[in-house]
C-alpha cells in the first residue's frame, strides 16, 4: 500500500497539526547508513537530523542582507547630499524586502505561518524577532519610496532596521544544535554583516556613474571586502578549535563553495583597488563580489548540513 512515508494508521491516529500537509516524495537525499561498530560515535550513525531547509533559505540570507545593507548605504549617501544611487538603494531595499518575505513564506509552506509568528513578540526566538525585523523593514522600505520628508524619514528607519536584518539570520543558525553553526556562533554574525555589505557595495559599484559617487562607493566596497575576507578567517579559526567540526569548510560541496567565495571576493577586491579602473572592470568587480557573497551564504548553509551528517562531529564537539 502506498503511503506518505509516515505510516500512520488512520484507525489509530489522525493527521493534524502544522506538518499534516507535508508529503514525502521520492527517496531520501541522505538515507540513514547501516549501524557500525564505531566506539567514537553512536554506532557510526548521525546524532542529529539534517536541516530540512531548501535552497530558498540561503537565497533569503543573501537577499535580506543585500536589502538591509542597501538601505543603510543609501541613507549614508543621503547624508552627503543628492545622488542617483540614493533612489537606487531605496528600490533595492524595497524589492529585497518583498523577495525576502516571499522566500521565507515559500520555505514555511503555509502563508499563514508568517502571520502566526507575529501574534506574539518573543525575544528568545530568533525566528520570531527576525519576522518582526523583516516586517518593520518592509514597511519602512515601502515608505522610503514616497517623495519628500516622509520618504527621507522612512529611509532612515529602513536603515536602522536594515542593520539587524543583515545579521540576524546568523543568530538563527547559531541557535541550533548543528556543530559548526553553534561553534561559530560568535564569529558568524560579523561574517554575515560583512557579506551583506559586500553584496550592496558590489551592486552600487557596478551602477555608479559620477566620479563623486564612485569615489564614495569604492572606498566602502574596499572596506567591506577586506572585512569579509577577515571574517572568513575568523570564522574558520573559531570552528577549527575542534578539527572534526571544521571539516566541511575543507571538504565536499561546502568546502568548494567556501573557497570559491574567498576567491570571488578577493578578485573583486583586487579590481576595486584599481585606481582608475574602466567601467568594464567595475562591473566585473560587482559581479565577482555578488557571486562571492552568495557563495558565502551557501557555503555556511551546506557546511551545516555536512556537519550534521558527520557521525563524529557532534561527539567531538561536545567532548571538547
Amino acid at each position: 500500500m502506498r503511503t506518505d512515508g509516515r505510516n500512520i494508521d488512520p484507525t489509530l491516529g489522525i493527521l493534524s497539526g502544522e506538518g499534516s500537509h507535508q508529503r514525502a516524495t521520492g527517496k531520501l537525499e541522505h538515507p540513514t547508513p547501516e549501524p557500525q561498530n564505531d566506539p567514537d560515535s553512536y554506532y557510526g550513525l548521525p546524532m542529529l537530523k539534517a536541516p530540512v531547509w531548501k535552497a530558498s533559505i540561503p537565497f533569503y540570507f543573501y537577499v535580506g542582507g543585500l536589502a538591509g545593507a542597501s538601505a543603510a548605504l543609501s541613507a549614508a549617501l543621503q547624508l552627503r547630499g543628492s545622488s542617483k544611487l540614493i533612489r537606487t538603494g531605496r528600490y533595492i531595499a524595497f524589492g529585497g524586502a518583498a523577495v525576502s518575505a516571499a522566500l521565507l513564506i515559500e520555505d514555511l509552506g503555509i502563508k499563514k505561518r508568517f502571520i502566526y509568528m507575529m501574534r506574539v513578540f518573543r525575544p528568545s526566538s530568533p525566528m520570531n524577532v527576525g519576522t518582526w525585523i523583516l516586517s518593520a523593514f518592509g514597511g519602512a522600505a515601502t515608505g522610503a519610496l514616497v517623495p519628500g520628508i516622509i520618504g527621507d524619514i522612512s529611509a532612515g528607519l529602513a536603515a536602522l532596521c536594515g542593520l539587524p536584518l543583515a545579521g540576524y539570520t546568523s543568530v538563527l543558525l547559531s541557535n541550533t544544535a548543528v556543530p559548526i553553526w553553534a561553534e561559530g556562533g560568535t564569529s558568524m554574525p560579523p561574517l554575515f554583516v560583512a557579506s551583506a555589505a559586500v553584496s550592496a557595495t558590489s551592486v552600487f559599484e557596478a551602477l555608479a556613474e559620477t566620479k563623486r559617487d564612485l569615489r564614495v562607493v569604492r572606498r566602502l566596497a574596499i572596506l567591506a571586502k577586506l572585512s569579509e575576507l577577515l571574517t572568513h578567517l575568523t570564522f574558520e579559526k573559531s570552528v577549527s578549535r575542534v578539527p572534526e567540526v571544521a571539516k566541511p569548510l575543507h571538504e565536499g560541496v561546502s568546502g568548494a563553495l567556501w573557497q570559491a567565495a574567498r576567491v570571488g571576493v578577493g578578485a573583486s577586491l583586487a579590481l576595486s583597488l584599481w585606481p582608475k579602473a574602466p567601467r568594464a572592470a567595475r562591473i566585473a568587480a560587482g559581479v565577482l563580489g555578488t557571486l562571492g557573497a552568495i557563495a558565502t551564504r551557501f557555503a555556511v548553509f551546506e557546511a551545516g548540513k555536512a556537519s550534521v551528517r558527520d557521525p563524529h562531529a557532534t561527539f567531538e564537539w561536545q567532548r571538547a
